[in-house]
Order: C-alpha cells, then sequence, then structure tokens
C-alpha cells in the first residue's frame, strides 16, 4: 500500500522543481540509488532524524550537508558511516538555528512539525530562498512513516526507491503474527531526555507493540501523553512487562533510576525481570526497515513471557 499525502511546501519553486524529480528517477538494481537528474536537490537539509535516516535509505545520503547530532549514534541510525561523513550537525533536542542551517547552502530542506520549534524554524526558513517541505505528519504509526517515505521520495528524485522500501517493510510486517489473545500489558520507557519517561497516549513504539499484540500498560494510569516516568506512575499501571527503549546507547543503567525505585523494584514485571530493550532504530520510526525486526523482537518477547 502507498500512502499519498499533499505536504505544505514554502516557497513556489518546489512545485516546478517537482515536475523535474518526477520526470528523472531512475529504477532500482540492487542497493538503492537515488536519481542522479540535476534537477533533483543535491544539497539536502535535514531538519529531523527520521527525514535524514529516510533521505540515507534512498540512496542520498552524499547529499546531506545537515543532520540532528542524534544521528551519530549507533543506537539511533542504520547509516553511520554516511551520517558521520555529514558536514554539519545541529542539537537535536530544540528549534533548529535557521541562520545554521543556510549556512550550509542547501537546496531542500526538510522538517518535521512535531513541536513549537520545528513549526517556528519553518517560518523563518519561508522568507529565504531556500525551498521548504513541510512533512504532513509526525511519524507517531506505521502508515505515517510509510506516507512520509513516499513524500520524502518524491522531494529529492527518488521516488521509485521509495515505493521499493515501502513495499519491503508492508511485506515484512505482513509476515509477522502477533501473539494471540490479549496479549501482555507492557509498559514502554524511552529515555530521549537523559532521563526515563513513561511513553503514553499514541506514538511510534506503541504502534509497534500493537502490532505484535501487546496492550500499552499507561493507558490504565490515565496519561495521555508521553513524559517523565514518576515511580507512582509504575505501580498505578503494574505491567506484566516493561520494555526500555535506549535512544542514547546508555543501556539498561539509564532506566536504573526508575526501576531500582522501592516501589517499582516490588512489581513483578522487575522482580521476575520481565524487561526487553531495544535500540532506538529498533523501537522509532526513523529505524525505517528495522523497525520491523522491533516488531519481531517484542513479539517474540511476548510470545515468550506465557511459557512456563
Amino acid at each position: 500500500m502507498t500512502v499519498s499525502f499533499r505536504p505544505r511546501l514554502i516557497s513556489g519553486t518546489v512545485a516546478v522543481v517537482m515536475i523535474g524529480f518526477l520526470a528523472g528517477c531512475t529504477s532500482v538494481s540492487g542497493p538503492a540509488e537515488a536519481s542522479t537528474d540535476p534537477a533533483a536537490p543535491q544539497r539536502i537539509a535535514a531538519i529531523s532524524p527520521d527525514v535524514a535516516e529516510t533521505v540515507a535509505a534512498l540512496g542520498a545520503g552524499d547529499r546531506l550537508v545537515l543532520v540532528p547530532d542524534t544521528q551519530t549514534r549507533p543506537a539511533l541510525t542504520n547509516h553511520l558511516p554516511v551520517m558521520q561523513s555529514v558536514g554539519t550537525t545541529f542539537a537535536a533536542h530544540g528549534a533548529a538555528d535557521p541562520e545554521q542551517i543556510l549556512a550550509t547552502d542547501p537546496d531542500l530542506a526538510i522538517i518535521t512539525p512535531r513541536h513549537e520549534g520545528e513549526s517556528d524554524t519553518a517560518a523563518l526558513l519561508e522568507a529565504s530562498s531556500v525551498p521548504v517541505l513541510t512533512l504532513p505528519n509526525s511519524w507517531r504509526t506505521v502508515e505515517e512513516m510509510l506516507a512520509n517515505i513516499t513524500t520524502i521520495g518524491t522531494a529529492i528524485g527518488a521516488s521509485e526507491q521509495a515505493t521499493v522500501l515501502t513495499a519491503d517493510i508492508e511485506r515484512d510486517l505482513a509476515d509477522i503474527a502477533p501473539v494471540s489473545g490479549p496479549g501482555p500489558s507492557v509498559l514502554v520507557l524511552s529515555n530521549q531526555a537523559g532521563r526515563p519517561m513513561i511513553n503514553a497516549g499514541n506514538g511510534f513504539t506503541l504502534d509497534l507493540l500493537a502490532r505484535a499484540g501487546g496492550r500499552n500498560a499507561a493507558d490504565s494510569t490515565g496519561l495521555t501523553r508521553t513524559g517523565f516516568a514518576d515511580p507512582e506512575h509504575l505501580v498505578r499501571a503494574r505491567p506484566d512487562a516493561i520494555l526500555l527503549v535506549d535512544l542514547l546507547g546508555a543501556g539498561r543503567e539509564s532506566f536504573d533510576s526508575i526501576l531500582s525505585n522501592p516501589a517499582v523494584s516490588e512489581l513483578e514485571a522487575v522482580r521476575t525481570d520481565r524487561i526487553l530493550v531495544l535500540d532506538g532504530k529498533h523501537a522509532q520510526a526513523l529505524g525505517l526497515q528495522t523497525t520491523t525486526e522491533g516488531v519481531e523482537r517484542i513479539r517474540d518477547w511476548l510470545a515468550d513471557l506465557d511459557r512456563p
């Protein structure tokens, strides 16, 4: 299934250039190689980790001139040599500095408007001569990820590569059968802010959990959005198991501040070590094709929980 969206394009020149992109796409044979059409953007500023990973996955990593600094972490990238070779990085947390973006002389900037800061950055760049592609969603589900891959592929002259990548992801996910029955309740914790956070509401990792057959334990706590973990929330959730998403490459130890709490340590999920640790690239949309491996690992883990 290919999902199409009409993204918001800042700069009237982009619509004209897009026609050239579509006409210049090349066929895929072997590893992805993006179009060499001179009309395609040659200097791409990726203003979010998932955008940077998508550009690289579509064979255009050599055209990246700016990426978030998080993409030099092995836990968050499938293209470490590519990311390490990009000339300029910026701090992924907080709004990107428009002046820093412009200093890389991009001919296309791609932004995921997750927070007010990203929207502010897009608005400031609008006044410049740099075309800006603002994605229509924030990568919260597999469907949104596939839609963004398609949108980015079109924008950088790699439509056919995007079609192949989305088809591969869909095929691999279809081959993973979720655990039967209601499934165990799982509390998802992540460490992106340097301290444990409870994933609540909706989000990409929670979508993967549901696809594996698990239930989000945070739903029973009354939490509706991701926030810093409080021992009281974990005790109230009483999860059957706990999934730790390591976005820093810091390992399970980075969650000790919450797991070692006396009340939390008495939870059966902690006492019996019903805990799984996944790198961010297996549990976040930025992993693209490796998120299917994440679903499979979660499903196998959930299945093992029910075994004597």
